[in-house]
């Protein structure tokens, strides 16, 4: 991992000294930032590959940050937070992080997200995959009908992405099970899922009568609509 430099934005010492080891411990070169207002100086003078981001800066809002952040860089931003809330997470999505991890978070969950974050890169930078009526903005988070940004949760959002990209492709339920929750599905059960796809069709509607998401039984399921990639 050479010349691979992630900025640890944290105003806890403790926890920015514990990201650091983890890190270190991996190969990545870090450097802390316990002031929000230096971020933008030092990403104008250093180049770096990631930035974790924690939601609360005393004073400073990581939301903000973020925003201040995207407009000046494209680097991928892993939100650090105290907070599980659907709104907190949907929030970051929509001012530009990329992913997030909430407290306390385990090692291996934290290094698997940054690893993936730093191959993503810019690959998806400005992509946007078309389908029917639906488009979605991949480096935008966000999902549109006919111009209209649809209401996903983030585990929405999540099946939206696999699915669109593994056209014309079927999922196993095992394949988004680990792609979607965390990599660890050991907590979720195929009803969960259900319930979640379920959901999900109702918010996206159908194109031409069919639905977006067709259902392979005995295996999974897979994106049912042409995909303009």
């Amino acid at each position: 991992m050479e010349e691979c430099r992630i900025l640890i934005v944290e105003d806890d010492e403790p926890v920015a000294r514990g990201l650091t080891d983890i890190l270190s411990g991996s190969g990545y070169q870090t450097e802390w930032c316990a002031q929000p207002e230096k971020v933008l100086e030092i990403l104008k003078k250093q180049r770096l590959e990631l930035i974790i981001l924690d939601v609360n800066l005393g004073e400073e809002n990581g939301y903000d940050l973020c925003k201040k952040i995207g407009g000046l860089s494209d680097i991928p931003v892993l939100f650090l937070t105290a907070y599980k809330s659907e709104m907190d997470v949907v929030r970051g999505f929509k001012v530009g992080g990329d992913d997030y991890i909430a407290k306390p978070f385990r090692m291996q969950e934290l290094i698997v997200r940054v690893q993936a974050l730093l191959r993503r890169g810019k690959r998806f930078d400005g992509l946007r995959l078309v389908s029917g009526e639906l488009t979605y903005d991949i480096g935008k988070h966000q999902v549109y009908r006919n111009q209209s940004a649809l209401d996903l949760t983030p585990i929405e959002l999540q099946l939206v992405q696999n699915l669109l990209m593994g056209w014309p492709y079927t999922l196993s339920r095992d394949k988004l099970f680990y792609e979607v929750w965390d990599k660890d599905a050991s907590f979720v059960d195929e009803n969960t899922l259900r319930v979640n796809i379920s959901r999900l069709r109702d918010k996206l509607g159908t194109f031409q009568g069919d639905d977006y998401i067709e259902t392979v039984r005995g295996i999974g399921y897979r994106w049912a609509i042409h995909v303009q990639k």
